[in-house]
């Protein structure tokens, strides 16, 4: 499982509504009032409609793109039934040719329902200079808990709008009133002068650079001025897998009390602040002190989960249904209560099944459900189907996928498992893989499959801290090259008898050439002095970065990425880089020693 913040292309800049707790003191800092987290009420939108809003983001006139940006606005801060903000606009009275620094009005009210805000929006025309100051003063004696200026520039009339709001909000009964600003591609020297504002009205900066971005900041800015976050719980079977709807929870870290419960399907709206979040498998899959921020989208992966499938058949084969018990593996825990030919969406693990009669239970126990797999049992009509290595009285953990009409079940070597009645195609995960067809499975008795001869082949790597596992061993065929299939140095997997070479994706990579398997024999290789090459990023920057590892010739030998990449290495010198994007960040040679891990620290010149 992971969690990660959804990307944007709309940038926010000095967000203090995004992170509440740490820009308090930030906003002191700037010269701007301390202000605490604000309440609901009104909100006040102040829109440029000065010359400026004329002139063109790519084809399109800043004023139409913030017609979208508006639209978009109210839509999001009307949800759920909230009034609609308020609408001040400046600039949009007298000519230019006037220097009017007082043309500013109330064009709406708070409350205004869509039609309206629609149509009072359409109606503004650019015409006059902005007395953008001007027009913030007589906001702040509107009394709204937040405000959002939406702006092409600074102030026309030769007068600092950042001390200006410093100076009304900072004494008077509207002291705890925010103010966001949307800069629509504004000069360097006016975004600066947009910048302080933002931090004298303890806000976030919002920058429009392309006309798409306009919808897109128009939701988000409604959820910053809302005070949420959304939270989007993606809960999938195995990689690249549909999507499954659990429930999921959101509960206060202290105290348990359930904050909102929803289905996971996409994106939900929640208020900012730090949470658990709680996906109801079986057992629960949890998320603690997830921290939910002002316009930011908190992505949770739910990974490691499979499928559960209880069946019941009669004598004929025909589906009966009757209440089935999920239970943990020592059976002290009910986890799930379903009825058969219900699925159960579970945690990768082994379990316990038993299923009401009536007049008797039925009980199946050391049920594996592996990740991304559906694991179907069955009590009654039907068989038993066995899976056998005969020369290993405990075969390492092997999976079996049993498929039938479209459905695929996973069994395990060595483990008798019940099945419906009918033929099967069997795929043993073996290597080479076994592959078997028409396995007729019924008749209440046991089918026993039994593998041709095996051995056990493993790869262990060690270095300064033990074994290291979890690296890819690539097995091949020695004279054709041909790749049977891959294991992980830790790992042991039932082997055809035969010779292989075994490729590990260390740097540079380890090759164990010629390695005989030998049938109801187990062969680990292992080598020692095992190190590595690790990035250590600055301590506020999670990249990511791409560690790319070569020869002092050139030679590419491997490379590994994220917020701080790493790979395996065998002592000697190398040619490494750091890409964080496309800069590169670092280059220069790295000394890898057998005794501990060479770092690169990129905090250090």
């Amino acid at each position: 499982m992971a969690f990660r913040r959804g990307a944007s292309r709309v940038r926010v800049r000095h967000g203090c509504a995004l992170m509440v707790l740490v820009c308090l003191a930030l906003a002191g800092r700037d010269g701007a009032v301390a202000q605490e987290p604000p309440g609901p009420g009104p909100i006040e939108v102040v829109l440029d409609a000065s010359v400026d809003m004329r002139g063109r983001i790519g084809d399109v006139e800043r004023i139409s793109v913030a017609r979208e940006f508006l639209t978009a606005l109210h839509s999001g801060l009307t949800a759920g039934g909230s009034p609609g903000p308020a609408l001040r606009v400046f600039g949009a009275t007298s000519p230019a040719a006037r220097r009017d620094c007082s043309d500013t009005r109330l064009a709406l009210a708070t409350g205004a329902t869509p039609g309206r805000w629609a149509t009072t929006v359409a109606a503004v025309e650019p015409l006059g200079v902005a007395p953008l100051a001007h027009a913030l003063e007589h906001a702040a004696r509107d009394s709204a808990a937040a405000y959002l200026l939406v702006t092409a520039g600074a102030d026309d009339c030769q007068v600092d709008p950042c001390a200006t709001w410093k100076e009304v909000i900072g004494g008077g009964p509207n002291r705890r009133s925010r103010l966001h600003v949307v800069a629509l591609a504004a000069e360097r020297e006016d975004l600066e002068a947009l910048r302080c504002l933002s931090r004298a009205g303890s806000g976030s900066l919002t920058v429009i650079d392309t006309p798409g971005e306009a919808e897109t900041a128009g939701r988000r800015v409604a959820l910053i001025l809302r005070n949420e976050g959304l939270v989007e719980v993606r809960a999938t079977l195995g990689r690249g897998g549909a999507r499954i709807a659990l429930p999921v929870r959101i509960e206060r870290p202290v105290g348990g009390e359930v904050v909102v419960a929803f289905a996971a399907r996409g994106p939900r709206p929640v208020p900012a602040g730090v949470y658990r979040v709680v996906v109801e498998s079986a057992p629960p899959l949890s998320f603690d002190r997830v921290m939910i921020l002002p316009g930011e989208t908190t992505v949770l992966e739910a990974t490691g989960l499979g499928r559960l499938r209880v069946e019941l058949l009669d004598d004929l084969g025909h589906h009966v249904r009757a209440p089935v018990s999920i239970r943990s593996s020592d059976g002290r825990r009910e986890l799930r209560y379903v009825v058969t030919g219900e699925d159960a969406i579970m945690r990768a693990g082994t379990y316990d099944v038993s299923v009401d009669l009536g007049d008797s239970v039925a009980e199946h126990g050391d049920v594996v459900v592996p990740a991304g797999r559906t694991t179907r049992i069955a009590f009654g009509g039907g068989g038993t189907l066995l899976v056998l290595s005969p020369e290993f009285e405990t075969p390492p953990p092997t999976r079996v996928l049993v498929y039938r009409a479209g459905v695929v079940d996973t069994l395990r070597v060595g483990v008798p498992h019940s099945l419906p009645g009918g033929a099967y195609r069997l795929l043993v995960e073996t290597l080479p893989v076994y592959v078997t067809q028409d396995v007729a499975v019924g008749g209440q008795g046991q089918t026993v499959i039994t593998l041709p001869e095996t051995g056990i082949l493993g790869v262990s790597l060690t270095g300064p801290a033990g074994a290291v596992n979890g690296i890819r061993v690539d097995v091949r065929e020695v004279t054709t090259g041909e790749t049977y299939g891959m294991i992980r140095t830790g790992e042991r997997r039932l082997v055809m008898p035969g010779r292989y070479d075994l490729h590990a994706r260390t740097v540079p990579p380890t090759t164990f050439p010629a390695v005989d398997v030998t049938a109801g024999q187990e062969n680990i290789v292992r080598r020692e002095g095992l190190s590595g090459i690790a990035v250590v990023a600055p301590s506020a920057d999670t990249g990511p970065y791409r560690l790319v590892v070569l020869t002092l010739a050139g030679e590419a030998l491997g490379e590994a990425s994220g917020a701080a990449p790493a790979v395996h290495a065998w002592p000697g010198e190398y040619l490494a880089r750091v890409w964080r994007g496309r800069n590169l960040a670092w280059e220069g040679r790295v000394a890898v020693a057998s005794d501990k891990t060479a770092r690169i620290d990129l905090a250090k010149p």
